[in-house]
Order: C-alpha cells, then structure tokens, then sequence
C-alpha cells in the first residue's frame, strides 16, 4: 500500500516572487507527511481436501475428483465451511482402481460362489461391484458344501482425505429403501464399519502420517446405522494433519473405508441365505468434516 500525503502543482511565476513561493513550498514539504506503508503476510488457513468420485457411476461419474475444500475457521465441534459447491460420492475400494460407486438403483450386490469345487468365478464389466446381466460368472463344480451369498462382507467404498490440520469426521444415514423380502428390516440390519489406511503403494499417502495421533480415531463403537440415523454422529476423531512431509494431495491423502453388511434379525454378519427371498435394503451415508 502506497500513500502520498502531497500532490505536486505547476505554477508559473517570475523573479522574487517565485523565490518567495519556492520557500514556502520546501517548508511546507518538510513539515508534511509523506511515506510508504507496505504489510506484506502469509496465512495459511486450517484445511481438508477431501476425494471422491464427482458423480454415481450410472451418471456418468468419474474419480478422483476434489469433491470437498473445507475450511476449519468455524467454533469447535461445529461444521466446517465448505467452498465447493457441488457434493462428491465414494468410490469404491475392492477395484484396484478409483472409479464412482454406483447408486444401487438399477442393479444388485454380486453373488459370491461358496465353497465351490471349481470355478465360479465372476467376472464384472461395470459398473463395478454390481451384478446385472452385462457380467458373468464361469461354470463351477459344486458338492453339499457349496453355497451362495451376497458380496456384503467384501463391499467397500472409500474417500480419500488430505489435510494441514486436524479435523473430525461426522456420518448420518438417511433415506432408508426396504422393499421386497427385505421390506421388514430398517437401519438396524445394516452393519457398519470405518477403517482408515494411512498409505498404499503407488496410490497414495506415501508422505502421509496416521490423523488419528492425538485424537480417539475411529469411534468403533458406531456399528450399525441406526447408531447414526437420528442426527450427523461422529465416526472419526483427528488429532493432527495427514501431510508429513512435502508432496502432492495423493501424497498428503489417506483412506477412509467403510464396510456395510446386510445382517438379518437374530442372525451372523454377512448371512444371506436364499431363503431369505429378493429384496433391497440401503441408505445414504453422508459424511461431514467438522472442526474439532
């Protein structure tokens, strides 16, 4: 910032007057102000970048993208800002690559071949981790042992998050479909699970550090959906930055992932028996960066 206390003025006079007037002027230009003020900073503010696919995998949706720019400056224990505008989705984790997950709507869980003597291997052309009739499974020997269930134990998504300082981390679900068989069950019937994986070679964190230092991490004690259907809950509490080190947002990210099972009344985790008929059971899990 740049001031100048005095413009300069052109007159023209002659002979003692312009003396005159160049006396009063030096006087003048000594007792006023004149200067430079300059205030040069760097502020960096308490960030989360968080990654995910930019839409459902049957609109077209595509990973990685910065799905979330969020800034911590809110009170503690209170939602962060966030300056993106549009939401993201999870992508999923079992692919070996980042690609959206879908939205459930037009298609089922794979069907995992139990025991077989050979064969039975399923094969997925997309959209991953579903089962329509563009997939396929190989012709498989089976014997009184060989059974069939849902994928559930093995479904996973995952978000990815980069940061410069500590951040929680809160879900709810909403939006619950029962339809079919399934049309009994509610949020209770859906078993949950967070995990967080700090690096994975030649993907991300490589130079990333465990948020969870400082902080409880995982509150593993939210297991179910219900545990979070009646208000935002928290999943994740942080302690210090994932960035360790110099390098790119992959570099500064690590992985959350969540698992959901479909479990029925009174029964084991990931227990889908064909007696149990046709049916659908999901929501949507929506997870929130406060500012711890």
């Amino acid at each position: 910032m740049f001031s100048f206390a005095n413009r300069l003025r052109d007159r023209v006079c002659t002979g003692a007057a312009a003396f005159a007037y160049l006396g009063v002027f030096l006087v003048l230009s000594v007792t006023s102000s004149a200067g430079t003020v300059d205030r040069p900073f760097f502020r960096a503010q308490s960030i989360v970048v968080i990654l995910g696919g930019d839409d459902f995998s049957e609109n077209g949706g595509t990973a990685l993208f910065a799905v979330d720019f969020n800034l911590l400056d809110s009170a503690s224990g209170t939602l962060a800002n966030d300056i993106i505008a549009a939401d993201g989705v999870t992508t999923n984790y079992n692919t070996g690559q980042f690609n959206a997950i879908s939205n459930g709507t037009d298609s089922g869980y794979e069907f995992e071949i139990i025991d077989p003597v050979s064969g039975g291997v399923f094969t997925s052309v997309g959209p991953h981790q579903t089962l329509d009739a563009n997939d396929s499974y190989s012709e498989f020997e089976l014997d009184n042992t060989t059974g069939i269930d849902l994928v559930t134990g093995r479904r996973s998504s995952q978000f990815l998050v980069a940061s410069n300082a500590a951040f929680d981390i809160y879900a709810q679900a909403t939006d619950l479909v029962a339809s079919g068989d399934f049309s009994a069950y509610d949020y209770s019937n859906i078993r949950y699970r967070l995990r967080l994986t700090v690096a994975v070679a030649g993907r991300h964190g490589a130079n990333a550090q465990n948020p969870s230092n400082g902080g409880s991490g995982i509150i593993t004690s939210i297991n179910r959906l219900n545990l979070m259907s009646a208000a935002p809950t928290k999943v994740f509490d942080g302690g210090r930055r994932t960035a360790a080190s110099r390098g790119s947002l992959l570099d500064h990210a690590v992985s959350f992932r969540s698992r959901y099972n479909l479990t029925g009344a009174g029964a084991a985790i990931n227990n889908y028996d064909l007696s149990m008929g046709a049916g659908a059971l999901g929501a949507t899990v929506t997870y929130t960066v406060y500012t711890p």
